[in-house]
């Protein structure tokens, strides 16, 4: 996975320290699952070096951070987030099914799957250029208001997203948020998919 030097934790301490959120980017899950993606970009096990990449739900720009793609953008509908990767990343704010590819990246990655209606997801996959890699994120927790489509298993994580030529899927358990009621946390899968357009 990327090094992580002085001035890249001292970035993200400035987000810590600035936005009464930002340090919930930094969550076990939500750093295990960034890294998930890190590391298969790294190591290039399944596509050519990446030196483009679009990001959609890019929140603090974490990700982004990680990867350390030459050409970054950063796509999401809230304008305070975009604000904080503006300091480093090409920026585009609204819906991600309205945004239009000025160039074929190399890859586009979107980790918000769940967030999203099936109908903003069909209108974005649908725009994605050509023989372009994509790299898809998604859980099953039904827990979290936002999460408007979880999935129930990796087979319906790939039917949903109409991953059809894929070359990587998997998934993996996550702790997520505590349950009060049987006092110990709740329990959740991450799936992961990686194909070409």
């Amino acid at each position: 996975m990327a090094n992580f030097n002085k001035h890249q934790l001292a970035h993200w301490m400035e987000l810590v320290r600035n936005y009464d959120d930002g340090i919930e980017a930094f969550w076990p899950s939500q750093i295990n699952a960034k890294a998930w993606i890190a590391d298969s970009l790294e190591f290039n096990l399944y596509m050519p070096q990446c030196h483009s990449v679009v990001i959609f739900g890019a929140w603090y720009g974490v990700l982004a951070d990680m990867l350390r793609i030459q050409d970054t953008i950063c796509v999401d509908k809230e304008a305070k987030y975009l604000e904080w990767c503006a300091k480093k990343y090409d920026v585009w704010q609204g819906c991600m099914s309205k945004f239009e590819y000025e160039y074929d990246p190399d890859v586009v990655i979107n980790t918000v799957t769940e967030h999203i209606s099936q109908e903003v997801y069909e209108e974005w996959f649908r725009k994605i250029p050509k023989e372009t890699f994509y790299i898809l994120q998604g859980n099953n927790d039904t827990t979290v208001e936002d999460h408007v489509r979880p999935f129930t298993d990796l087979g319906d994580f790939i039917q949903k997203n109409a991953c059809s030529n894929y070359v990587y899927s998997d998934s993996r358990p996550y702790e997520g948020s505590w349950n009060e009621k049987e006092n110990k946390p709740n329990y959740f899968d991450r799936y992961m998919i990686i194909g070409k357009k």
